[in-house]
């Protein structure tokens, strides 16, 4: 039916784009921390978009990181954030000057940081699918790890092969609570749908930089105004 992983994959974007709301954005080989994810599909509220700069700055791992710490109300001292991250005091000082000039993050005291009063995370909610011609197993480890940020993960397979695991290893994506979908010429079939993973920003560096490369891979921003 497919002969290549791209062939499916490219087979499942075309069938999810035909129903895509326009609320919605559908994205290949998405540039998640660990390493590529075959497809996001990415539901977006236009409320509390990061601007430009904000964007540009989070889509570092190491300044999400030390804002992951970081709360509205309960300062954090910069003697906890550098025990909590383990950077070195040039590192953590340069990371802190960058979150503060993008008005991501405040000084409030000598050294104690809160997030900004008029700073808001995005309302973004990440799906992401691993496409396998065979190595299912692959894909479930891949698909697991993609929960870092993924309110659903899912596997992508042949109609046939998820057919087949729907009836002998159901159990497996249960278990980690991972979706499974076959897809044929024509169409795509949810063999197993997972409960809803709440996902949240706190201590969650992965799902942070995954809002800002999103944004900065289709040029959402907020509008100017409303910073």
């Amino acid at each position: 039916m497919f002969e290549t992983e791209l062939s499916l994959q490219m087979k499942f974007i075309e069938l999810k784009e035909k129903n895509k709301k326009d609320n919605e954005s559908i994205l290949s080989e998405f540039n998640a921390r660990f390493g590529n994810v075959d497809i996001v599909e990415v539901v977006i509220s236009d409320d509390n978009l990061l601007n430009f700069n904000q964007a540009n700055v989070l889509s570092n791992y190491q300044h999400a990181r030390v804002l992951a710490y970081l709360h509205k109300k309960a300062a954090r001292t910069y003697s906890y954030l550098k025990k909590s991250t383990d950077y070195t005091e040039k590192s953590l000082s340069d990371t802190l000057s960058k979150l503060i000039k993008a008005k991501i993050i405040e000084e409030i005291s000598g050294k104690k940081y809160v997030i900004a009063t008029e700073f808001q995370f995005p309302h973004l909610q990440f799906i992401s699918y691993e496409a396998k011609l065979q190595k299912w197993k692959k894909a479930v480890l891949q698909a697991t790890i993609n929960k870092k940020f993924s309110s659903y993960s899912y596997v992508v397979l042949p109609y046939d092969l998820a057919f087949r695991l729907h009836r002998q290893e159901l159990n497996c994506f249960e278990t980690f609570n991972i979706g499974l979908i076959g897809v044929t010429d024509e169409e795509f079939f949810y063999f197993y749908n997972p409960p809803k993973k709440s996902v949240s920003v706190s201590i969650n560096p992965s799902l942070i930089t995954s809002i800002a490369k999103f944004q900065l891979e289709t040029s959402t921003f907020q509008k100017p105004g409303l910073a």
